[in-house]
């Protein structure tokens, strides 16, 4: 069995790597604020045995005070039972907020640049601490879900395009300080595509003063032109259980083979 820590758990593409993830028979361990109902989660449908291996952290990451502790004891949580591979799948994500740069609001900026970057840096710091006298044979690995806005610019999207790119740069960094000695962290950064899910509708109700691609992104809507959020769920498993992946990758879901 193998095991899995998923942020932003709760909703979207996390619920469904969630889902998907325990429907193949894998522990997973949840980080949102709230959590997912079971039925939501897939877990009634698998009885008893689907909840053992579902476990969920409330924690709002824009609060990075308690990462450190909260991933301390997830990894103790799993040492009477450990997994055969353990991986941390950064997912959580902000769009918010959505504006030119000189308006958006300090505070809400503030939290964009944490729960994007900050928490997503402290959380890899603390699980490659917190696993580094696991067996050498068992195999760790870090996902980060990045963004196509990483690499392209958008007007409105200042704190978002940044954050997204600086993860990508963090995975590069982070890949070359474990190499690929047998006790490394493999570590990658997967932009899932365009994926339809709440922050979709967020950026399809935006005004065109704060966003002026708004219409880009209806077209996508109308046209059919996303992912759902199974679909993208599946890629990502796709490319991380079968390790189709270099050392410090930094991948785009739209230019990898189908599943």
């Amino acid at each position: 069995m193998k095991g899995y820590i998923v942020t932003g758990a709760s909703k979207g593409l996390g619920l469904a790597l969630t889902r998907r993830l325990l429907a193949a028979g894998h522990r997973v361990i949840g980080i949102s604020r709230t959590a997912a109902d079971a039925e939501e989660a897939g877990v009634c449908s698998d009885g008893a045995v689907a909840r053992r291996k579902a476990a969920h952290y409330a924690y709002d990451l824009k609060c990075t005070d308690g990462i450190e502790e909260l991933i301390a004891t997830i990894v103790r949580s799993l040492e009477t039972e450990p997994p055969g591979a353990l991986t941390l799948i950064n997912n959580a994500g902000m769009l918010e907020p959505i504006m030119p740069l000189e308006q958006a609001d300090r505070l809400a900026l503030t939290e964009q640049m944490h729960v994007n970057l900050l928490a997503p840096a402290l959380l890899m710091s603390a699980f490659i601490r917190a696993t580094k006298d696991w067996p050498a044979s068992t195999v760790r690995t870090i996902v980060n879900i990045s963004s196509g806005a990483g690499k392209k610019p958008y007007s409105g999207w200042s704190g978002y395009c940044a954050t997204k790119a600086g993860l990508d740069m963090l995975t590069r960094c982070v890949g070359l300080e474990q190499g690929d000695g047998p006790r490394a962290v493999k570590v990658v950064s997967i932009a899932p595509g365009v994926v339809d899910t709440g922050m979709q509708e967020l950026i399809r109700g935006t005004e065109p003063g704060r966003f002026p691609e708004v219409e880009r992104f209806v077209g996508l809507k109308q046209t059919g032109g996303l992912y759902t959020p199974d679909e993208a769920a599946e890629r990502i498993i796709h490319v991380v259980e079968g390790g189709r992946f270099a050392q410090g990758d930094v991948l785009d879901i739209r230019h990898l083979p189908q599943a």
